[in-house]
């Protein structure tokens, strides 16, 4: 009682205090409760316009931005787990979605990128010739034009192939027993070919090129030649779909010219059974991944004694022909392959003299196959058909743009890059070649397996690296660009003689470089502006980066720079490191051939090696059931590898100096995730069949796939960027590191 008495009391007190307030007093007190709950919902409206401005401040929405996430939405397949196939999972929608042209054998970035450079070509190319065109541009419209005229072609290319084929001593398989066996001689039949602008390098392959321990000046190498076929197809022979597919078309081909079937098959079986006798000789690409073993040198006068049934001086003067060039027994050659110079003679000399000027024939009719009549074009359709799958050829503009960006490589070069070449992506391009450079030399610092001598030679080899991207300043001046060009003239004609005439040119230029001191940086020796990749030239130890690869997925300067290191900057690391894979390492720091590895540093280097060669060796590509070569393709494996964790580096290097990037619209992944979404994005391929199934024996490159599940899966970075755990397909326990 006395308890429910004290409650009352409390509650008589309260409600005293609440009655004795003044009428003022209540109201002051009501609107102070109201401004504390208006002051609170403020804070709270203030918190979330904060949080959602900080919000869209971290995603990129400049048009640059907005471009590359639409474009990244529609390759990749979100829906699938990135631990387990992170190739499916960045091009899935790509790979499911594309179709590939008829005309085409398959479609890639490389290919996109390639489709827009040719459709810029063709506008410049096609346009008329003015008063204002320098003499370079006006031979590249000219030789443009000739190819175009496909009316002309039908009427009268057959008309002139066959005057060729005339002059150089007859087709036999067409001839049959009206072939004059006894005017034909292997050597003459080189020379006449040297002559005339064709490819004189069917039997014995002559090769001008920067000596490989001395690169200030030319040698004369001396080679095996390239073969219509791979030697494993050819050691098959008729069992191989390859060597049947192309044993008909050369059947067909013969009997268009007019040649009887029956003997024609009988002419191409000894054909192929030559062919098979050459391969035999020769090394295979694996053997020839050895640099050390390809360097020969001797004088003209040590070659003749060791091969005598060739008389050297002779054969070699008469396919320079250039009198500056002249050699004698005192000129130095090397020899690229010992055992195939030191039994093709033999091999020669055994062989059917019809044989050899059938093979030369088939040769020479085969490379002019853009400027002969439909009929026989699509006999070489049918045959490209089994390697690739292609249905149809590209359109004769596409092919025309082709053959002349060849023909004229600096003038191509130059007319491309005054009309759609950014100068400002060179100095862009150039600070991320120093970012990955110092990433590379840093990662030589680290490494624990290297000798301090070694290491620091590959380090110095590392600083001297010289980079050349988009396109050598000289291509925009007048006058040295129609020099360049000044002793060629194109004069009214066929296009077949247009492209011997230019073939002369271009070889004369190689030769008469044996005259001279060898300028390795010399601007004609770039690779093309108008080449969409890029390249590490061994012999002055610089990486090349065209202006055509600067566009596409691989670079924009407007978009986040994850982006660009995963692009461009993992094909500038690739480069680099090639200057030190299984090849590049036995080049100095000037591209000599050098021995500059310690063996206990060498043996290391093998032992890492070996786990690449391993890694991919275990590696089938699902859609044709092909294995990969690990030997073939170590090079590049190993450059893939070194090159993508290169720019990784690099752009952490540049966060660290410009702060953090913000996200790309409509997509959750992190900046260092799209930096790995950008490098698999390089790769997303779709490809035919049959192409994949032919090239995947003799590409020196992982197909696609594994161009992206190889070297992320070594890569412990990516698999802490995607949470990946240990075990799973991208983050094994085992892992491959060269560099």
């Amino acid at each position: 009682m006395a308890h429910e008495t004290n409650d009352v009391a409390r509650r008589n007190r309260n409600n005293s205090w609440w009655k004795r307030r003044t009428s003022l007093e209540k109201k002051g007190v009501i609107l102070l409760v109201i401004a504390l709950i208006l002051l609170i919902a403020l804070i709270i409206a203030l918190a979330v316009v904060a949080h959602r401005k900080s919000k869209s401040e971290e995603i990129c929405n400049t048009a640059g931005c907005v471009r590359a996430a639409s474009k990244i939405i529609n390759t990749m397949n979100a829906r699938l787990d990135p631990c387990t196939d992170f190739y499916e999972f960045a091009c899935g929608n790509f790979i499911r979605d594309t179709v590939i042209p008829d005309d085409r054998m398959e479609i890639s970035p490389f290919t996109e990128a390639g489709n827009m450079l040719e459709q810029q070509l063709r506008a410049l190319y096609s346009a008329p010739i003015t008063a204002d065109d320098i003499r370079p541009f006006v031979l590249l419209k000219t030789f443009y034009q000739s190819c175009m005229n496909n009316s002309a072609i039908e009427v009268n290319g057959l008309l002139h192939l066959r005057e060729l084929v005339n002059k150089l001593g007859g087709f036999p398989i067409v001839e049959n027993v009206n072939w004059n066996e006894n005017a034909f001689d292997w050597q003459q039949a080189a020379y006449k070919l040297r002559r005339n602008g064709l490819n004189y390098n069917k039997f014995i392959k002559l090769d001008i090129l920067p000596d490989m321990k001395n690169s200030s000046r030319i040698c004369i190498y001396l080679d095996q030649p390239e073969l219509d076929l791979g030697k494993d197809n050819l050691a098959l022979g008729a069992e191989d779909g390859t060597v049947e597919a192309y044993t008909e078309l050369l059947v067909d081909l013969a009997v268009l010219w007019g040649a009887d079937k029956a003997f024609a098959k009988y002419e191409v079986k000894n054909l192929i059974e030559f062919m098979q006798t050459v391969a035999n000789a020769s090394q295979s690409d694996e053997e020839r991944r050895d640099r050390a073993s390809l360097y020969n040198p001797m004088t003209i006068s040590e070659l003749q004694q060791k091969y005598p049934t060739i008389y050297w001086l002779e054969y070699l003067n008469n396919i320079l022909i250039l009198p500056q060039s002249h050699v004698t027994s005192k000129t130095q050659v090397s020899v690229h392959s010992p055992h195939f110079i030191s039994v093709i003679d033999d091999i020669l000399r055994r062989t059917s003299k019809r044989v050899l000027a059938n093979y030369i024939i088939f040769d020479v009719i085969r490379s002019f196959e853009m400027f002969v009549p439909d009929e026989i074009r699509n006999r070489e359709l049918q045959f490209e058909g089994v390697l690739t799958g292609a249905e149809q050829r590209e359109p004769r503009w596409s092919q025309c743009v082709a053959k002349t960006t060849a023909s004229f490589d600096l003038a191509s070069s130059s007319i491309f890059v005054r009309k759609h070449f950014d100068p400002e992506s060179k100095k862009s391009v150039g600070i991320m070649v120093d970012d990955i450079r110092n990433e590379f030399i840093e990662i030589l610092r680290k490494t624990e397996w290297m000798d301090s001598t070694t290491k620091q030679t590959a380090i110095d080899k590392a600083k001297a690296i010289k980079s050349y991207i988009g396109y050598a300043d000289e291509l925009l001046d007048n006058k040295k660009l129609g020099d360049h060009y000044a002793t060629l003239t194109l004069v009214p004609g066929s296009s077949i003689d247009h492209v011997r005439n230019i073939s002369i040119f271009d070889r004369d230029l190689e030769i008469d470089l044996l005259s001279k001191k060898f300028d390795p940086g010399d601007w004609r020796t770039r690779y093309a502006a108008t080449e969409v990749n890029a390249a590490y030239a061994g012999y002055e130890n610089s990486i090349q980066i065209p202006a055509a690869i600067l566009q596409n997925v691989f670079y924009s300067k407007d978009r986040l720079q994850a982006l660009n290191y995963g692009g461009i900057g993992y094909f500038i690391g690739h480069e680099i490191t090639h200057g030190f894979d299984d090849q590049g390492r036995k080049l100095n720091v000037n591209g000599n051939l050098e021995d500059w590895w310690a063996k206990d540093t060498n043996d290391a280097f093998l032992d890492k090696a070996k786990c690449i060669i391993e890694q991919y060796s275990n590696y089938t590509d699902p859609e044709v059931n092909v294995p990969i070569n690990g030997e073939l393709t170590q090079g590049e494996n190993i450059a893939d590898n070194g090159g993508i964790k290169e720019a990784y580096l690099a752009y952490n290097a540049w966060v660290k100096r410009n702060g953090p990037e913000q996200k790309l619209p409509g997509l959750k992944y992190t900046p260092k995730q799209l930096f790995w979404i950008s490098v698999a994005n390089c790769w997303c391929t779709k490809t035919r069949k049959e192409y994949l199934a032919s090239s995947i024996p003799l590409d020196e490159h992982s197909p696609a796939r594994f161009r992206i599940l190889g070297p992320l899966s070594n890569f412990e970075d990516f698999s802490r960027d995607f949470n990946c755990p240990l075990g799973s397909r991208m983050n094994p326990p085992h892992k491959c590191k060269v560099w």
